[in-house]
């Protein structure tokens, strides 16, 4: 099936299941909460991170940090988000970025254990709850299965304070790569509604 008739099967479906304008409300509000998102982690990562060597962005630190995340912190990695491109990956998109937000509470509620809670790691795992809950909203109006996977994910305890910032820094880096992701679907998902 070639893109544009997968683009219309796509359409088709969206438009068959819940009034295009409530889904256009939800990915336009989706969208504004994952940038949002994207705000927060680097709010947040100034607070809790103060290691001059690590900075958001930095793929050489990520790099360098990638034995202690794999083999003592045991961080989980986010799900790979694919291109949109049929209905059926529309609908494997939007759980795995189900997935991925759940994955980030549960990551970020164990470092915040760690670490002292701020209004800036409050404000981004409410906007992240949030999200789920737009992307739940949308995943509904689309006709797919919105049920709850609870899967819980864990790390390693970090035995130092040297370890809660690897840690802190590692799900901070890993929220804002897989936010940035969350994004470029929403806006996906968006050029193939809009009229």
């Amino acid at each position: 099936m070639n893109f544009q008739a997968a683009l219309l099967v796509t359409l088709v479906g969206i438009v068959a299941s819940a009034p295009i304008s409530d889904k256009m409300d939800t990915i336009e509000h989706a969208h504004s909460l994952t940038n949002k998102i994207l705000q927060d982690i680097v709010l947040t990562h100034e607070v809790w991170v103060d290691q001059k060597s690590m900075i958001l962005g930095n793929r050489t630190t990520m790099e360098e940090l990638g034995y202690l995340r794999d083999e003592f912190l045991k961080i989980p990695r986010a799900p790979v988000l694919q291109n949109i491109s049929t209905i059926s990956s529309m609908e494997t998109c939007l759980a795995k970025i189900v997935e991925g937000l759940q994955l980030h509470l549960d990551l970020l509620k164990n470092v915040g254990n760690q670490i002292t809670p701020t209004e800036q790691y409050k404000g981004l795992k409410a906007d992240i709850r949030d999200l789920l809950h737009q992307i739940k909203k949308l995943q509904k109006q689309a006709g797919f299965d919105a049920s709850d996977k609870q899967l819980q994910a864990s790390m390693h305890d970090p035995p130092s304070e040297y370890y809660i910032q690897v840690a802190a820094h590692i799900t901070l880096q890993q929220l804002h790569d897989f936010s940035s992701d969350v994004l470029r679907s929403i806006l996906s998902i968006q050029s193939m509604m809009a009229p």
